[in-house]
């Protein structure tokens, strides 16, 4: 006799299925935002409220169809369950949207990321229609792991029916997730760093998307942080924006190629700086698993890269590099900065020089339609599923897009022009464009090209018949001989030489742009006009925050002269807060008159994110070098390819190092050590001198406001403590050096 048995679900299955798949916070909220979208939303808020307090909560809240409770009993709650997936999702609302919508998520787990980022949830929801009501549930999820033994499906949730929606929208899902994660951290830096992820998250590389959706990030607490930011990139506050396609339109090297909806042809053009030079349609033989894609990469030089850094204000291969969409929604990890996203950098290593990686370029890799093959990994974060279709994929992005690429750059940009090869092709473009592309096969079905081709790649240019032509013959010369030793020291006049002509033609536009500027001005400010050497955006901001410093001294002034001269009395802890204040604000003038004279690089003021160990070595080495005597001598010690990546004011830093080797010199010392190193999260900075040390009756007073043992002004010290804990970091005096005065800096 047999029996029929059934499987039994334990409480666990909630982490198995959530948390463990959900590799990081910033995957959990693309998740969310990812169901906003595909509730058809054209507006969603993030909240953050309270995060460094234990009440801290994160709101998300859309203005999509919203749910009733047929769809929270029957799709909310019925685990792994997709209505997406099934086809039914949108049975009741298809007269409202586009038939051929396509869904971000599809595997009916997306709701656990809710888990990934708090222990509850309060989830509100009021679907789009007549009679409508407010439908609310609460999930605590820590009951699913009091007992292992518990059945999943018999852990309550509590629901009731709202006579108020807190939510700004109408209709649509209200989450409001508390007791946050603790190891999640959540940040000024945190949550910059999720706003930039975001906005990927739609495909920023098309102009013309005809789906409107709109990500609004709100955190208070970060109001005043984000006040007089000139870059909008690095505000906290506000819509998530993209203006990466208007920046790569201009200065870039640029490839696009398509496999057709049918999957017969490959389409593929060519353009130098905004221009075209060549497009070619070609039969596809070779990726026949392949329909409704689309490459778009762009080449970064280094004038590419020096605009990019410009133009967006953050360096290109800290932005990202080949992303992946699937129709327009981003698939994750792809693209990430430091992600071997299709072992590019893999391919690279095996000969460098010969293949490009992630760091030179940016681009998308676009799946449209259906395309049921290409799916994401269960496990959040790991990208699609490595099958047939992947790889042929994978191969069509090298083989054939890539590699079309890689035949321009190397034989126009890094290893010269081989001229002898063009004799005879004045009249015979389509050979040219053979050479350039490397495509020479029965499959092409029809090539267009530029009229002005030769002049674009620059063929009847002289002056790159010169230098590079002949380095070029020299470098075959010894290839071909066997000589590796000419073959290095050839390959590495030429690198100079290409560094050489970059920065002469970023210099020569940048000396274009300025006197434009200076041209259009009316004013016949003679100091504006001679300054040639300087950036004059750098000379404007130097003066503009030596007036604001000014302006601060100069109130802080009159009010006492004003109290003065009524015969009031001055309080003397009065005078010493003002004093101090005076005195900070003196320090930042004189740091900024430091860069403006000695310097011609970007002063920061406002709070950026940057490596912190590379900036304070830079500016001991290029600034301090240039503006200090001989002693002390500074060393810095530092791990190789250590970072630290961190917003703040860099002129607070630069003030902090100031007051340090001021007050080293003073203490008549010889040398000074900086010693830098990460610990998990935290940056410790160690700052030794062989000065004449501190008494050690005075450890528990240096920090103390007026405190000195020297001829300063016992001020400096107490600014730097306050700049720390300002940005929430941390100076203090290690006792265990006896030998040596040493300051121990935690960021």
């Amino acid at each position: 006799m047999s029996d029929e048995l059934k499987f039994r679900i334990s409480s666990g299955l909630k982490n198995i299925i959530g948390r463990d798949l959900i590799t990081d916070e910033y995957i959990a909220v693309f998740e969310l935002v990812k169901n906003s979208f595909d509730a058809h939303a054209t507006e969603v808020e993030i909240i953050f409220e309270n995060i460094f307090s234990e009440n801290g909560k994160i709101i998300i809240m859309d203005n999509g169809k919203g749910m009733n409770y047929d769809d929270l009993i029957n799709k909310w709650l019925f685990v792994a369950y997709s209505a997406k997936k099934d086809g039914t999702e949108d049975l009741d609302y298809r007269d409202k949207i586009n038939s051929r919508f396509y869904y971000a998520g599809a595997k009916g787990i997306g709701r656990f990321s809710c888990d990934k980022l708090g222990t509850n949830l309060r989830l509100i929801s009021k679907k789009d229609g007549t009679n409508s009501k407010i439908e609310e549930i609460k999930v605590d999820w820590t009951k699913f792991e009091e007992n292992a033994k518990a059945e999943f499906v018999n852990i309550s949730v509590d629901h009731q029916v709202l006579e108020i929606n807190p939510s700004k929208f109408k209709t649509g899902t209200y989450l409001e997730i508390t007791g946050l994660r603790p190891d999640a951290n959540w940040g000024g830096n945190k949550i910059i760093k999720l706003k930039h992820s975001l906005s990927k998250l739609i495909n920023p590389f098309e102009a013309d998307n005809n789906r409107n959706f709109n990500i609004n990030v709100v955190a208070e607490e970060f109001k005043r942080y984000d006040e007089g930011l000139a870059n909008p990139y690095w505000r906290i506050n506000g819509y998530v924006v993209n203006n990466l396609l208007s920046v790569l339109k201009n200065k870039t090297i640029h490839i696009k190629s398509e496999i057709s909806a049918d999957g017969h042809t490959i389409s593929t053009e060519f353009s130098k700086d905004g221009e075209s030079l060549y497009k070619i349609v070609e039969r596809n033989i070779e990726y026949r698993r392949l329909s409704s894609i689309l490459i778009e990469l762009y080449y970064l030089d280094k004038r590419a890269r020096y605009n990019f850094t410009r133009a967006m204000g953050i360096r290109a291969h800290d932005y990202g590099s080949v992303f992946l969409y699937k129709n327009n929604i981003r698939i994750y990890p792809y693209g990430e900065p430091g992600e071997n996203s299709f072992s590019l950098d893999t391919r690279q290593q095996k000969r460098i020089g010969q293949y490009v990686g992630t760091r030179e370029l940016i681009g998308r890799v676009e799946i449209s339609g259906d395309n049921e093959e290409f799916k994401e990994t269960t496990s959040r974060g790991d990208g699609l599923v490595k099958n047939e279709s992947y790889f042929q994929l994978e191969s069509y992005l090298i083989n054939s897009v890539i590699s079309k690429l890689e035949n321009y750059v190397m034989k126009f940009l890094k290893y010269g022009i081989e001229f002898k090869r063009f004799e005879g092709y004045n009249d015979n473009l389509e050979g040219i464009i053979n050479y350039i592309s490397g495509v020479q096969n029965s499959n092409v079905i029809s090539i267009d090209f530029n009229s002005n081709l030769l002049e674009i790649i620059g063929l009847n240019q002289e002056e790159n018949k010169s230098a590079f032509a002949v380095l070029n013959s020299i470098e075959n010369i010894a290839r071909n001989s066997g000589n590796n030793e000419l073959l290095e020291n050839v390959q590495s006049i030429k690198q100079r030489l290409e560094d050489a002509l970059t920065t002469a033609q970023i210099a020569e536009e940048e000396i274009r742009e300025k006197d434009k500027i200076i041209s259009e001005r009316t004013s016949e400010n003679l100091f504006l006009k001679s300054v040639k050497s300087q950036d004059l955006d750098e000379v404007v901001s130097f003066l503009h925050h030596i007036g604001i410093g000014s302006k601060n001294i100069d109130n802080e002034l009159k009010l006492f002269v004003k109290q003065l001269r009524k015969g009031k009395e001055i309080d003397r802890d009065q005078l010493l807060k003002t004093l101090d204040y005076v005195l900070l604000e003196n320090r930042k003038i004189l740091t900024i008159s430091k860069f403006a004279s000695k310097a011609n690089f970007k002063l920061f003021t406002s709070s950026v994110e940057i490596d912190v160990i590379e900036y304070i070595s830079e500016y001991i080495e290029n600034i301090l070098g240039l503006v200090s005597s001989q002693k002390p001598v500074i060393l810095i010690s530092k791990i190789k390819g250590e970072r630290f990546i961190k917003n703040v004011k860099p002129i607070e830093l630069n003030i902090i190092i100031d007051n340090l080797i001021s007050n080293s010199r003073r203490a008549k010392a010889e040398t000074i050590e900086i010693i830098f190193n990460t610990k998990k999260t935290n940056l410790e900075i160690r700052f030794i001198d062989d000065g004449i040390g501190i008494n050690r009756e005075y450890f528990e007073k240096v920090f103390e406001i007026g405190f000195t043992t020297t001829s300063g002004s016992g001020i400096g010290l107490y600014h730097i403590r306050k700049i720390l804990e300002d940005m929430n970091g941390s100076i203090k005096l290690n006792l265990n050096n006896d030998k040596k005065t040493e300051f121990i800096i935690t960021i």
